[in-house]
């Protein structure tokens, strides 16, 4: 028996349609991995030439200047992940958007000091250390040390929601319009329920 050509190519039109659109999200996903994580390069970066200056070291430190790429990556695909979840966007679906960048600052910014606290630990361990001389050397060695620079990390990490959410929201191409091609005209909002 012959198979019906209409079923053969509207089987194959789905398939093909499925893969355009795998590679169609594979492109978008991987845009958007590679602006958080050069977003997040650039605030390490500055984090550790901040720490470097405060600490009048005589030399830059160029180990955490590279492990700032380290981190920026890991960083950005826990970032991915917990958009996948909708984190932050999930629990405050019918408040104003800036409860969700809040949170999600806050979450990232608790997420960024552990994660370094535990690159500190594997340093320290790959040296031969003591593992408590990592906490000591992360924040100045106290509490008010590590929660400073939870502070600065969720306050560099509000923007980057800021603009994440509103992308959300508007699109990613009512964003681009807004932000590259709007010039001097008026953009309206119109919100729908």
């Amino acid at each position: 028996m012959r198979t019906d050509p209409t079923q053969t190519l509207g089987t194959t039109s789905a398939a093909s349609e499925q893969k355009a659109s795998l590679k169609t999200r594979a492109v978008d996903e991987t845009k958007k991995f590679l602006i958080m994580t050069l977003y997040l390069w650039v605030f390490f970066a500055v984090l550790s030439l901040h720490k470097t200056l405060v600490m009048e070291q005589e030399h830059l430190d160029y180990q955490a200047q590279g492990l700032a790429i380290v981190n920026a990556l890991v960083l950005a695909k826990v970032m991915l992940l917990a958009e996948d979840f909708r984190l932050g966007s999930r629990f405050f679906k019918d408040h104003p958007l800036v409860y969700s960048v809040l949170f999600r600052s806050l979450v990232f910014a608790i997420v960024l000091i552990g994660f370094h606290i535990l690159e500190d630990a594997a340093i320290d361990l790959l040296r031969g250390k003591p593992l408590a001389g990592s906490l000591a050397d992360f924040g100045a060695g106290n509490a008010k040390g590590v929660l400073s620079m939870g502070a600065i990390a969720f306050v560099a990490l509000t923007p980057f929601f800021m603009v994440s959410e509103m992308a959300r929201v508007l699109g990613s191409d009512g964003l681009k319009v807004l932000f590259f091609i709007r010039g001097r005209k008026k953009v309206t909002l119109l919100v729908q329920e």
